[in-house]
């Protein structure tokens, strides 16, 4: 049975080991999962360069795992009766006899999010198609069943940028219920061929796995652009599957749409740190998460986050534009200008499975430039096949494998350092020699106030966040005017403290004709009108707004109406009220009390909708020595579940402040 386990944490608190059982496993984590092209055409000596690569890297048996993307043969003049007579009869275990890692395969989401060919199942009014294959949770489990995968992710909805909020929700709801279906599917393995006669030979496999104890994990794939949808993506499907009353297993969460984030490292952080925040930390030694598409010199950061699987491509994409990726720089050096970099005359690489740098490698520096640029007829490199000699894809190959062990030891060196509990003590020092990553640290420590404590401890004062600190913003809601996703970038300073903005030592009266005063907490995306928490109450309120006055309260500066919102001091601070800072609680409170006591006269009502504990306890203190109203009766959710970001999503929870205002 499919399971993951953390095993280990680092005695500095940062990292964690764990163990992912899966068929062909287990696999130790931290890992590395390499991108892998199985199907580079009709058989499986098609493929040229990417079935090279795909050969020198699958014969290493030090692989954690391979990730392969289920659409991929889309790309490599595969046919419908090849795809199904062929490529689905055998699983790549059974095909590929060096194969020995397990295989992690993606949905190919992004594929089928552009293509016209594989839509909506015929079940689901859409048309058939020669390849029996649609955007559909059972057909693409069908299809990662045969291919013989050792760890699924479920089939997703990718977020393009700018996509309108309704289309947004929609998509991210679609990839819940695609994830809840996969499990069902799973637990009833007979349903997987129900109108998929394409199906029934995985149907059948699936049974037996089942069967053996030796079924496929489940990684449940999530989008979002931010901490706000994440948490709410993670949440949402939490409960959906409680609801549902699914009891099969999954093993974790896959955090997609990262590609484009390499570069906005803040942003990358701040996605991550909305999954791990939502995920119970009751269930948060037995959840794994994987990022798609990111590894390298972010692998230790990210782990220090909690993030326990990578996978990458950038080895394979360096080296077809024959770039070498130099050890511990990080720079990739086209080959041609490789030559002030060696030593005495050899490569700059000592890494033990290193085919073309090791020391079983008969490939020198110049045979490898002479061979990369030299340009061979058809026939001459016929000739040299049929003679066993390697071609120019053979070399490729070698420089792919090259750039994949530089990644896979950084992820070998991070793990030995969570081992060794010093995990912190080497992002500190990656930091310092790398911009990248040190913006990334600080903008973890805006969530992870711990973080920020433990890097005073060492005294890594260059590394704690200061007022240098940015954060991009996208429009996520209706609540204020719009912005420009691709454009409009918020700067935060963190030189702003309480006196920079307070209400109550302004001139200021209450909109005349709004009578209704709505309390809610603030977000960190600025405007509160633009955040994923605010929009969801503005969506569901629309025929009450007129009336109500939204006043949001900042752990900051107190009660902020919503016409200050963009005004540049509460645009442009970062702070989250957290339990252990007792002055700053009784000085919003206090100003949220004087608020109330203000401005009684000028609301017919007043109620609040909060659902974390720390805001939540300084509205009701406020509301009960206010006098204003009994917090028990118009604070709500009620009585939440938990105290999380999730239950501000919670649509029953929302329903009831809808029945009050009613």
């Amino acid at each position: 049975m499919a399971e993951f386990r953390v095993e280990e944490k680092g005695d500095d608190g940062y990292g964690r080991l764990g163990e992912l059982c899966v068929p062909h496993g287990p696999v130790s984590t931290p890992a590395l999962f390499p991108v892998i092209n199985f199907i580079g055409g009709t058989t499986e000596k098609s493929g040229g360069i990417w079935r090279r690569i795909r050969d020198n890297l699958i014969d290493g048996s030090h692989l954690d795992g391979i990730m392969f993307q289920a659409m991929s043969f889309t790309d490599y003049g595969v046919s419908p009766a090849n795809l199904n007579d062929f490529w689905r009869s055998q699983t790549f275990h059974e095909r590929f006899d060096s194969l020995d890692a397990p295989v992690f395969i993606d949905s190919g989401g992004f594929k089928l999010m552009n293509s016209n060919t594989f839509g909506q199942a015929p079940v689901e009014g859409g048309a058939e198609n020669e390849w029996g294959l649609y955007t559909n949770p059972k057909s693409i489990l069908g299809l990662q069943i045969d291919f013989g995968s050792d760890i699924i992710a479920t089939l997703d909805y990718p977020i393009p940028p700018k996509l309108n909020e309704e289309e947004k929700v929609e998509r991210m709801e679609r990839s819940i219920d695609s994830a809840v279906e996969c499990l069902q599917i799973i637990e009833d393995p007979d349903t997987l061929s129900d109108g998929f006669p394409t199906n029934e030979n995985a149907a059948e496999r699936l049974k037996q796995q089942k069967s053996d104890g030796n079924e496929p994990g489940v990684y449940v794939a999530l989008h979002g652009h931010d901490y706000e949808t994440v948490n709410w993506y993670v949440g949402t499907f939490l409960e959906r599957i409680e609801e549902a009353n699914v009891e099969q297993s999954f093993e974790g969460f896959a955090i997609g749409s990262l590609v484009p984030l390499r570069s906005s490292i803040d942003v990358l952080i701040d996605i991550v740190q909305g999954a791990t925040d939502a995920i119970p930390s009751s269930r948060a030694d037995e959840i794994g998460l994987h990022v798609f598409g990111v590894g390298g010199k972010q692998v230790s950061l990210l782990a220090l986050l909690g993030v326990d699987t990578f996978d990458c491509s950038t080895h394979v994409q360096t080296a077809t534009y024959a770039k070498y990726t130099i050890p511990d720089t990080w720079e990739t050096i086209h080959v041609n200008e490789l030559e002030p970099y060696l030593e005495d005359g050899d490569f700059p690489c000592t890494l033990e499975h290193c085919t073309l740098c090791g020391s079983e490698s008969d490939v020198d520096y110049q045979t490898l430039v002479d061979e990369l640029n030299m340009d061979l007829s058809y026939d001459q490199r016929q000739e040299r096949k049929s003679n066993g000699e390697p071609i120019k894809s053979d070399y490729y190959a070698a420089l792919a494998r090259h750039n994949f062990e530089v990644y896979n030891s950084e992820l070998h060196r991070v793990r030995d350092r969570i081992r060794e509990g010093t995990l912190l003590e080497y992002v500190i020092d990656f930091a310092r020699n790398n911009p990248d990553i040190k913006k990334g640290l600080k903008q973890a420590q805006v969530r992870n106030k711990k973080l920020c404590r433990d890097l005073e401890k060492k005294e890594a004062y260059d590394l704690v966040a200061g007022p240098d600190l940015t954060s991009d913003q996208t429009k996520l809601s209706k609540w204020g005017g719009g912005v420009d996703e691709s454009t409009e970038t918020r700067s935060i300073s963190l030189k702003y403290n309480p006196s920079s903005f307070n209400i109550l030592t302004q001139r200021y009266e209450p909109p005349a004709d709004k009578r209704v005063l709505l309390l809610v907490p603030c977000s960190q995306k600025k405007p509160y009108s633009e955040s994923r928490t605010h929009s969801v109450l503005e969506t569901k309120l629309e025929d009450k707004r007129d009336h109500i006055h939204k006043v949001t309260l900042s752990g900051m500066y107190g009660p902020v109406p919503e016409e200050k919102e963009r005004e540049d001091p509460v645009l442009g601070y970062e702070y989250m009220l957290t339990s252990e800072d007792t002055e700053q609680i009784d000085l919003v409170t206090k100003r949220l009390q004087t608020y109330l006591e203000t401005y009684e006269d000028h609301y017919d009502e007043v109620v609040a909708y909060v659902a974390s504990a720390q805001y939540r306890g300084v509205i009701e203190t406020a509301l009960d020595e206010s006098g204003v109203g009994a917090s028990d009766e118009i604070v709500f959710p009620q009585n939440p579940k938990s105290f999380q970001l999730t239950e501000h999503f919670r649509n029953t929870n929302i329903q009831e402040l809808i029945d009050y205002l009613d």
